[in-house]
């Protein structure tokens, strides 16, 4: 099983390779297991199923997100303690993040199965995809405390740099995802609501294997269990780093979710189209998160030790995998793009839309890259106006993009790819702004 690792001393970019790459297998592993169950939904029920689900990911996310953000949040809290050597507060630290991110997705899960009809239809859901996508996000936001409890322990211990052991539970989630997609698609007839139960009871089986691992291997978290107190020093420390975070991520949503009103507007192809380009862009963009988590660790635990030139180093060292990375992903999209598509479904102008589509964003990935890594690194460094500003800035930019260049005539619906790959330039220049200009270093030695 894997260790914990101290990344305040050695060769920065040997370590952040040594932790993002098995990270990144992890989560390459996931979310190919994610595409397997959307090609269950899209050739096992059909591409209106396919095009439903799609429908709701970016509204489902802008509630998982903030419960994502928050424990992400009390994440990197662990790590600067854990940097700094403070094994009593990284325990607390530990302890006080799970019940704030516990209580918080608590109510952020009952307040999303409340507005799900309302909120696909004023985005227009299509009525051929309405009965399914109700059913399937309030499912999948019921479920939302299964979602969290399985990131928690995920999450402290990639905090702790232990980056190896999560990639054995999320394979067992994976697959487990699989079996119960099969058994309640192929067997039980369950629909598209029944992929959503199996995608939790898998996120639930691995959330718990995984924090009974935890507390058995880590003196720390058996600390966190043993402490009964709530420290409101300690909780308002979190929540100072977390909530900014967990709204950048629900703001970044949020645009995706007014973007999917003006998708809706071109009917099943050019939603099935977005969904299937989606779903390949989060696969391929798992090495640039695994970076960022690794730069994240990284920064925070070189804060807590005050080693800031070496915080700097980590982060070009970061970006100049990341340019690599993204300049061999245009040449696989462009030539196998029709291959990669037809993996999801059999309908000719889905493929024909999606192709067109990835091969527009394909091209702006390296910003999509830097805007990760530079995220990551800043929010590891503690710069929370940073992450408030920059979901302002992607809502902005995707709202003005999105409405202008889908209302010119001779781009209309290609303007949904354009406004991603602009959007994702426009944050990346952000983002390195605030690097240049220097307060995370201020944050950092305070």
């Amino acid at each position: 099983m894997g260790k914990q690792t101290d990344m305040t001393q050695g060769n920065p970019a040997r370590l952040l390779l040594a932790f993002a790459v098995p990270l990144m297998l992890g989560t390459i592993l996931q979310q190919s297991f994610i595409i397997v169950d959307r090609i269950i939904v899209g050739h096992l029920i059909g591409a209106n199923a396919f095009s439903a689900i799609g429908a709701t990911s970016s509204v489902s996310m802008i509630f998982t997100s903030i419960s994502l953000g928050i424990a992400m949040g009390s994440g990197i809290v662990v790590s600067q303690y854990f940097g700094a050597k403070d094994e009593k507060n990284t325990a607390l630290a530990i302890r006080n993040g799970t019940i704030i991110s516990v209580i918080s997705t608590l109510i952020i899960s009952a307040l999303a199965m409340l507005l799900t009809k309302p909120i696909l239809t004023l985005l227009n859901t299509p009525d051929a995809l309405m009965k399914e996508a109700a059913a399937y996000m309030l499912i999948s936001m019921g479920g939302l405390i299964f979602v969290i409890l399985y990131y928690i322990p995920f999450s402290t211990l990639r905090a702790l740099g232990d980056a190896k052991t999560p990639i054995i539970f999320l394979t067992i989630c994976s697959v487990c995802n699989i079996v119960f997609d099969l058994v309640f698609v192929r067997i039980l007839h369950t629909g598209v609501g029944g992929t959503a139960v199996a995608s939790l009871l898998a996120q639930g089986i691995a959330g718990v294997l995984c924090s009974i691992y935890a507390v058995r291997q880590y003196s720390c978290f058996r600390d966190a269990l043993k402490t009964s107190k709530f420290d409101k020093k300690m909780a308002k420390q979190i929540l100072k780093l977390c909530i900014p975070m967990g709204f950048q991520y629900s703001l970044i949503y949020l645009s995706g979710s007014i973007m999917q009103w003006v998708i809706n507007r071109f009917g099943t192809g050019v939603i099935g189209a977005f969904a299937a380009t989606n779903q390949i862009e989060n696969l391929i963009q798992q090495p640039f998160t695994a970076l960022g988590t690794a730069i994240a660790t990284y920064t925070g635990q070189n804060a807590g030790a005050g080693h800031t030139e070496r915080i700097r180093q980590g982060l070009h060292s970061a970006l100049k995998i990341c340019a690599v990375y993204a300049i061999a992903l245009v040449a696989v999209f462009w030539g196998f793009g029709n291959l990669i598509m037809g993996i999801f479904v059999s309908d000719d102008l889905i493929i024909k839309n999606a192709v067109t589509g990835i091969h527009i964003t394909s091209v702006f990935m390296i910003f999509l890259g830097s805007t990760q890594i530079t995220r990551y690194f800043l929010n590891g460094a503690g710069d929370t106006v940073y992450s408030m500003a920059n979901g302002m800035i992607e809502i902005g930019c995707k709202l003005i993009f999105v409405f202008l260049m889908t209302n010119i005539p001779f781009i209309g619906q290609w303007g949904i790819w354009w406004t991603i790959g602009f959007t994702w330039l426009c944050t990346a220049v952000f983002a390195l702004c605030r690097y240049k200009s220097g307060k995370w270093q201020k944050i950092c030695t305070k």
